[in-house]
């Protein structure tokens, strides 16, 4: 029924996110290994992770959205 979870990698800094189910701040720290996708993906800067960004999932996008523009 559920797929196994992949961690998609371990922290070498700490880091705060917000959680996605209870929308509370969370503080992880150097080599907590995160494995809920939702938060690996608000960590976009690729010297938080021990060996670099973690590999994301075929079609996401990972960083900030682009800005809307007034023309």
């Amino acid at each position: 029924m559920s797929a196994a979870v992949h961690a998609p990698g371990v922290l070498s800094t700490a880091v705060h996110v917000i959680d996605p189910e209870t929308r509370t701040l969370l503080i992880l720290g150097p080599g907590e290994e995160v494995t809920d996708p939702a938060i690996a993906q608000q960590i976009t800067n690729p010297r938080c992770w021990k060996d670099g960004a973690p590999a994301r999932p075929a079609g996401s996008r990972g960083g900030r959205k682009p800005k809307a523009t007034d023309d």
